[in-house]
């Protein structure tokens, strides 16, 4: 990677940053390019030099945390363990990247009917990915024992859905720390997942 190719990446992080907080504060609608780089103490060409639209910004900003959560999926299996230990590592990360990344997961949300179709179809591939890798793990646990479920793919959906969710209500003040609202879910996942054994 050249010094021009890094500090378009540092460009690029910058404006990621800046803008998942803006389009969290103010919505996508309310914010503008110029407010990012106002923000940014930058102009608006620093920011074009990165970004031709602000649609794009948008994009790599859900791209980004489509990926943060399969990437932790995948790490989580890749660590190894029982099925019922893997589930349990993963939902304890799978959460603090959401607590992490509140903000981004947020405008995820909010803003994903924006997105245009040809980037909806590679961001609905990830998330494919992820339900399906995740359905794979819980038939394992079925399949050994470790999991007790009617419906795998029913729990997928209630797992995945339960942890993304900590976005909505997670308080940084609130009566629960990240770690204990990690530990919470990770705990929750393996009820969900009718674990025989508890994980250690």
């Amino acid at each position: 990677m050249t010094i021009r190719d890094e500090l378009k990446l540092f460009k690029k992080e910058r404006i990621l940053q800046e803008a998942e907080r803006l389009f969290y504060e103010r919505g996508y609608h309310g914010t503008s390019l110029d407010a990012i780089a106002e923000s940014l103490s930058m102009t608006k060409p620093f920011v074009y030099g990165a970004y031709d639209s602000k649609i794009d910004i948008l994009v790599d900003i859900s791209l980004r945390i489509v990926t943060r959560t399969l990437d932790t999926l995948r790490q989580a299996r890749r660590d190894g363990g029982t099925p019922a230990e893997q589930l349990h590592r993963f939902a304890l990360r799978f959460t603090a990247v959401v607590i992490a990344d509140q903000a981004g997961v947020a405008v995820f949300f909010r803003e994903e009917g924006l997105i245009p179709p040809s980037a909806t179809r590679a961001i609905n591939d990830l998330k494919g990915r992820f339900d399906d890798e995740l359905a794979e793990l819980l038939a394992q646990g079925v399949a050994s024992g470790e999991f007790r479920l009617d419906d795998v793919r029913a729990a997928t959906l209630a797992i995945g859905g339960m942890i993304s969710w900590v976005y909505i209500w997670y308080r940084p003040q609130g009566r629960l720390s990240a770690d204990e609202v990690a530990r919470h879910m990770a705990g929750y996942a393996l009820r969900v997942a009718g674990a025989q054994a508890p994980a250690p």
